[in-house]
C-alpha cells in the first residue's frame, strides 16, 4: 500500500502538467478561433466567384478597361479583342475583384455623415456572371480612415480599404502579354544581314560573306544576332497605319537572320514612340516591324537598335581568330551596351 502511495506521489505532478498542458491546448484552439472570427467581419461585396465571372469592365483613373471571356476561356480586351494578354494577369485581376470586400455597411447616422455624392466619381465597376450583374461605384476618399465610400446600384453604401482598390486599376500594358520573334537559337543561324553588312557563321565562328579573313569581334556580331533572337515586345499595334506613320518605311537598321533549316527572319527598327496617353515611356521605345507578324506592328526596347550601330571598321579586331571566337560566349547583354553606339561611329 505504501509503495503505491509513493508511485501515486511520484506521479502527481505529471498529472498536473498534463492536464496543464491540455488546458493551454483548449485555451489556445477558442483565442485561434475568436482571433479567425475577429479578422473575418468583412462584407463580401462581389457574389460571384472568379470563375463565374466573364465580363469585368472598370473606368476612373485615366482608364477605361473591358475585359471579356472568349468561348476558350481566354480573355480578350473588348476594344482591342486581338491584343495578346497574359492570361495568368488578367485572372490575378479577376480573382481580386472578386473577392473585394467591405469594411463596413453604412446605416443609420452613419449616412447622415456621409458626403455628398461626387459628380465624378473615382471609379465605376461593372462584374457580370451571364445575365447577373453587379455595379460599383468607387466615391470619395476619406483620408483619415484611409478608406473610399463605395455604392451598390441599390444605394447602399460601404467603406473599403483604399489599399484593397489600388491595384484594381490595370491598363491593357500592364496585362500585356509580350511577345517573342522567333524561337530559333543562336546555333540555328547561318547566316546574318544587317543594313550592308552579310555575316556567316561556321562552326560557331563568324566572318564577314565577303571577306572572311578580316578579322571581325565576335561578340559584337553575337549581339547583333542574339538580340533579335533573345528581345521581347513591350506592345503590339494590332491595327497598325502605314509604315510612314513609324519611320518603317526607311527603317534605322534592317537585320535579316538566315536560319540553317532555310527560313529567315527579316526586321525593321523605326522611329521612336510618342509619350503614351497611358503615362508609358516612349522615348524609351521604338516601332519595329517583323516579317513573320506581317499584319502586325511592335514597340520594342529602343535600346536595342545601339547593338545594330557599328561599322566594318568598328568591327575589326585584330586579335579574332578562329579559335577565340568558337570559345567567345554569347554577349551578356544582348540589348545595347554602354558604349555600343558611341564606339562605332567613324571620326
Amino acid at each position: 500500500m505504501k509503495n503505491n502511495a509513493k508511485k501515486a506521489k511520484k506521479l502527481l505532478p505529471l498529472a498536473v502538467l498534463l492536464a496543464a498542458a491540455a488546458l493551454l491546448g483548449i485555451l489556445l484552439a477558442v483565442l485561434t478561433r475568436s482571433s479567425t472570427d475577429a479578422a473575418d467581419t468583412t462584407i463580401p461585396l462581389c457574389g460571384f466567384t472568379a470563375e463565374e465571372i466573364d465580363r469585368l469592365a472598370y473606368s476612373g483613373n485615366n482608364m477605361d478597361v473591358t475585359l471579356l471571356k472568349g468561348s476558350t476561356g481566354d480573355w480578350m480586351l473588348d476594344s482591342d479583342p486581338a491584343l495578346p494578354l497574359d492570361q495568368a494577369k488578367v485572372t490575378s485581376l479577376v480573382e481580386q475583384y472578386a473577392a473585394l470586400a467591405a469594411l463596413r455597411k453604412l446605416e443609420g447616422s452613419d449616412l447622415a455623415e456621409l458626403p455628398e455624392k461626387s459628380a465624378a466619381p473615382q471609379m465605376t465597376i461593372t462584374i457580370s456572371a451571364g445575365e447577373k450583374t453587379l455595379a460599383l461605384t468607387v466615391d470619395q476618399l476619406n483620408a483619415v480612415a484611409d478608406v473610399y465610400y463605395v455604392y451598390d446600384e441599390s444605394g447602399a453604401a460601404y467603406t473599403v480599404m483604399r489599399s484593397d482598390l489600388a491595384t484594381l486599376s490595370k491598363s491593357p500594358r500592364d496585362l500585356y502579354k509580350a511577345q517573342t520573334l522567333t524561337d530559333k537559337t543562336l546555333s540555328d543561324v547561318a547566316a546574318m544581314q544587317v543594313n550592308d553588312l552579310q555575316f556567316t557563321q561556321t562552326d560557331g565562328s563568324w566572318t564577314l560573306t565577303d571577306d572572311p579573313d578580316y578579322p571581325v569581334s565576335q561578340s559584337s556580331i553575337k549581339k547583333m544576332a542574339s538580340t533579335i533572337l533573345q528581345m521581347q515586345t513591350a506592345w503590339t499595334v494590332t491595327a497598325p497605319e502605314a509604315d510612314t506613320a513609324y519611320g518603317l518605311d526607311s527603317p534605322d537598321v534592317t537585320a535579316v537572320l538566315t536560319f540553317t533549316d532555310g527560313t529567315s527572319l527579316t526586321v525593321r527598327f523605326g522611329n521612336a514612340v510618342a509619350a503614351a496617353a497611358d503615362g508609358s515611356d516612349g522615348d524609351s521605345l521604338c516601332y519595329l516591324a517583323s516579317d513573320a507578324a506581317p499584319t502586325v506592328v511592335y514597340e520594342v526596347n529602343a535600346d536595342s537598335k545601339l547593338a545594330y550601330a557599328v561599322t566594318k571598321e568598328s568591327l575589326y579586331e585584330e586579335t579574332a581568330t578562329a579559335e577565340t571566337a568558337a570559345s567567345d560566349p554569347v554577349a551578356q547583354y544582348p540589348i545595347g551596351g554602354e558604349d555600343d553606339y558611341a564606339d562605332s561611329l567613324p571620326e
